[in-house]
């Protein structure tokens, strides 16, 4: 059962991987969806990832904490900075690996993030005042971790 739902989660994030890279939006029915699975795999299933409690906690503070990002970035900006959608994604990551793996998928995204942006800059002499989606970058570190646990 357990190789059952992360073959289903690293499909989803992939999904999700590729229309945030081509779209630069995260649809709600990806999002919710990895919410509700994450959730349900976490009660369902004895071979789970974290408690439920983690998961509850994962989610809520992977979900308020980019919307807080987000707040103070609008505030200083006045624009968003980071979509909600990757604010959902990060949630549903919180929901499925629970509330300690939040802020170590959000540190690695970030950096990688960052390298590719700082990569795509210096090939394409632009300035980076550029967006970029995050949802792909969340998805890459959360898969790896997904894997890491389940296969190996």
């Amino acid at each position: 059962m357990m190789h059952f739902f992360a073959i289903f989660f690293i499909v989803i994030f992939g999904i999700a991987f590729w229309i945030d890279l081509k779209t630069c939006i995260l649809p709600n029915w990806i999002t919710l969806s990895l919410i509700l699975m994450g959730l349900s795999f976490n009660v369902m299933n004895t071979n789970h990832f974290c408690s439920i409690q983690d998961a509850v906690i994962g989610l809520f503070i992977g979900y308020v904490f980019i919307r807080f990002i987000n707040f103070i970035y609008f505030q200083l900006q006045h624009q968003d900075g980071i979509g909600q959608g990757d604010a959902k994604l990060l949630g549903a990551i919180g929901s499925i690996l629970g509330y300690q793996m939040v802020f170590p998928v959000l540190f690695f995204a970030a950096l990688l993030g960052l390298i590719y942006g700082l990569i795509i800059t210096r090939h394409q002499s632009e300035k980076m005042s550029r967006a970029y989606p995050f949802g792909p970058f969340l998805s890459v570190v959360t898969v790896v971790i997904i894997a890491s646990k389940t296969f190996f």
